[in-house]
């Protein structure tokens, strides 16, 4: 199986892959960001209620 990113690709099969990251973190660390904001939630900033809260008081 071919892994790819942004319409190019960056190695045949998981070994590969992650050579290719090794050898581009520039390239894994964006990886790493966008799951990380499709992933995990945004944590409320200190003093602010959490959005699901704000629309219940509401």
């Amino acid at each position: 199986a071919w892994y790819s990113y942004n319409g190019d690709r960056i190695g045949q099969g998981k070994e590969n892959c992650r050579e290719f990251l090794k050898e581009n973190p520039d390239i894994a660390d964006d990886i790493g960001s966008r799951l990380r904001e499709v992933l995990l939630p945004a944590k409320p900033k200190r003093g602010e209620a959490p959005k699901e809260q704000e629309a219940v008081a509401e």
